[in-house]
């Protein structure tokens, strides 16, 4: 997991323990280079000890220890500079950027636009650029420009209730997209962007409409951060949205943005909003009534035919909800794309089929090369295409039995995981000889205690229920 996945999580979600001993002790080794000879070996001494500290649990507190010993800033600034140009460890680089936060001024804008580039570094670029650059809105707004992963979220954050007409005008276009979940800050953008008052003050541009429209979805669908329930201006907001599209051509996004609203229209957490029913109910007829307009579903049908992948795939969704036949098209698109885990997925409601697929598109013969300590996380590889099917078989007792066999002996730990709870749903009388030796082969060579464990178990229970059957 890279540093930047591992603090987006921590930060959002899990929370942070701080690290007092460790950030003591860096506390103590620059407090050290600032009041004595500030020597090369003292400073690699520093780079090393840093290296080996998670920066995220030690930020603050080596902030607090340094502010309270009254270093000169100055000096503090050239220890940041030389850990952040030439630091070759992230840990390392991030503790030069916290320095430069904390002692830094508009000398080092370039250089933690520059570092907060790297993904892995733009929580600590964006704190720093917050504390020392005077325009720190602009400054954040460069950096969060840069990015698109959580160092987008990390940066976008720290945006909210800005005042700058250009930032707020982004935040409602394209701030709030990123690579992880629009969710994240859809409701930043809406609250900080006045996305209301953007959409009844002509005129509304197509990049703004189409924002909004993402927005407003992105809410509805709830996740990890604020939601539609937190945004007080919804109903207004959703009325306007759907008011203006009415006035202009459909596209892909705009038709499954008007489908998201209608299915939230009539869910549960849609009546508790400040509106009225008869309110919702004009609103979801309007979503009802462009979705069945012949240019909407052409629009829809003509994307299932888009050679471009990513319309395709935004189109199967859409398709289906309003009866558009997808499945000959998606499986046209699966051969041209056999490493494609959206649109595996996108078949599994016909296991039969996806059985037959898999022996025809994927390399079977190289995935069952023997198990590893791989966890398995490693997505649209034909590794994951097996765990996509196989995950699902435990609902399919006694098919796929070729897979299973296959995913038993996969490198990954996820896949053989899988293979043994597709088994334990076989009813025990269907257990032929050969599924026993497979399953007893695996034991003996499998590397997981836990995964060696579950299939250990499996098989006693096998056998338990053989006597049993016997004796009866």
């Amino acid at each position: 997991m890279s540093g930047a996945v591992l603090d987006g999580v921590r930060t959002h979600h899990s929370g942070v323990n701080p690290d007092m001993p460790a950030a003591t002790t860096l506390a103590h080794l620059i407090d050290n280079l600032v009041t004595g000879p500030p020597t090369t070996t003292a400073l690699q001494h520093l780079h090393d000890v840093a290296a080996d500290q998670d920066p995220l649990p030690i930020a603050d507190a080596v902030t607090s220890e340094l502010t309270g010993r009254n270093l000169p800033a100055e000096h503090l600034r050239q220890i940041g500079r030389w850990l952040s140009e030439y630091g070759t460890r992230r840990n390392a680089v991030a503790l030069g950027i916290l320095l430069l936060g904390l002692a830094g001024d508009h000398r080092d804008r370039d250089l933690l636009l520059l570092l907060g580039s790297l993904e892995d570094l733009s929580l600590y670029a964006a704190v720093a650029l917050t504390r020392s650059q005077p325009d720190r809105d602009q400054a954040l707004f460069d950096l969060a420009a840069r990015v698109a992963g959580w160092g987008r979220i990390q940066t976008v954050r720290r945006l909210a209730g800005t005042q700058d007409p250009q930032i707020k005008a982004w935040l409602l276009r394209h701030g709030f997209r990123n690579r992880i979940m629009d969710e994240y800050l859809a409701h930043l953008a809406a609250t900080t962007g006045d996305l209301l008052s953007a959409l009844t003050t002509p005129p509304v541009d197509d990049e703004l409409l189409d924002g909004a429209g993402d927005i407003l979805a992105a809410l509805c669908l709830g996740g990890p951060a604020k939601d539609i329930t937190d945004y007080p201006a919804a109903p207004e907001t959703i009325d306007q949205y759907l008011t203006l599209v009415t006035q202009r051509p459909p596209s892909l996004t705009r038709v499954d943005v008007v489908l998201r609203l209608a299915r939230f229209l009539t869910s549960d957490q849609a009546v508790s909003l400040n509106w009225t029913d008869t309110h919702r109910a004009r609103m979801r007829r309007t979503c009802d009534r462009l979705v069945e307009q012949s240019d909407w579903l052409l629009a829809v049908d003509h994307a299932m035919d888009s050679p471009d992948l990513p319309q395709f795939r935004l189109a199967i969704w859409p398709a289906r909800q309003l009866g558009i036949p997808t499945r000959t098209r998606i499986r046209a698109r699966v051969h041209q794309h056999p490493d494609d885990g959206y649109l595996w997925q996108a078949l599994t409601d016909d296991i039969d089929d996806v059985l037959v697929l898999a022996h025809q598109l994927l390399p079977l013969d190289h995935l069952a090369n023997g198990p590893t300590l791989d966890v398995g996380l490693r997505a649209d590889q034909p590794h994951h295409i097996l765990d996509l099917i196989v995950s699902r078989l435990d609902a399919h007792p006694g098919k796929g039995w070729s897979l299973i066999r296959i995913a038993l002996a996969n490198p990954t730990i996820r896949n053989r995981n899988m293979a043994i709870r597709a088994l334990t749903a076989w009813p025990p009388d269907t257990i032929a000889d050969h599924v026993v030796a497979a399953l007893q082969h695996a034991s003996m060579i499998e590397p997981d205690p836990s995964v060696r464990g579950r299939m250990r178990q499996l098989l006693a229970t096998w056998t338990t229920q053989g006597e049993r059957h016997a004796a009866e």
